[in-house]
């Protein structure tokens, strides 16, 4: 691009599917990745120390919504969407088990179980601070956990600046639950 032309780029570097881990269910045979809607127009600077990579970059959430993070459910033999969630804050790493769930936390604090079949949200606690964690499950002495780490990262940074109204705390903790 010529100096001081801008493009329109989607996703960014924390858009779309990213770093955060999808799961997979052989119950269901469906794969659940959470994704990000976020773009970035970006535009070409002069080359100064103080400009990385001679480029400008002004993030945005996709057009046509206002919701940032999706959990999306798709069947590993059609390649269809059965079921999608969308919400305002970015979404995090997910963990599927054997139980028929589906955990995940997002950059707003909330710490989820979804119903793999049909995305159902059947349980919900707020955490306070962006779960950056990939949720665990493990089991001792015949009862399961799920456990999850909270905390900042450049990644909930960068996603939180698209949802201003979202305001976690910066505190970072380990958080463990017992299912029943």
């Amino acid at each position: 691009s010529a100096l001081g032309q801008t493009r329109f780029v989607c996703p960014t570097i924390n858009g779309g599917k990213n770093f955060q881990a999808g799961a997979y269910s052989p119950m269901t045979n469906t794969m659940y990745y959470p994704l990000q809607n976020a773009c970035v127009d970006v535009t070409a600077v002069e080359n100064t120390p103080q400009q990385t990579y001679a480029i400008a970059n002004q993030p945005r959430i996709a057009p046509g919504t206002d919701k940032l993070g999706t959990v999306e459910a798709i069947d590993v033999s059609t390649g269809r969407t059965v079921w999608k969630h969308e919400q305002r804050a970015g979404t995090m790493s997910l963990v599927g088990t054997g139980g028929g769930l589906v955990f995940g936390g997002d950059t707003a604090g909330k710490f989820r179980a979804f119903d793999q079949s049909n995305g159902k949200v059947l349980w919900e606690v707020t955490l306070g601070t962006p779960v950056t964690g990939y949720p665990i499950t493990y089991a001792v002495a015949g009862k399961q956990y799920v456990a999850v780490s909270v905390g900042n990262s450049l990644v909930s940074t960068g996603l939180n600046r698209l949802t201003p109204e979202i305001k976690p705390s910066n505190s970072s903790n380990i958080f463990v639950f017992a299912l029943d």
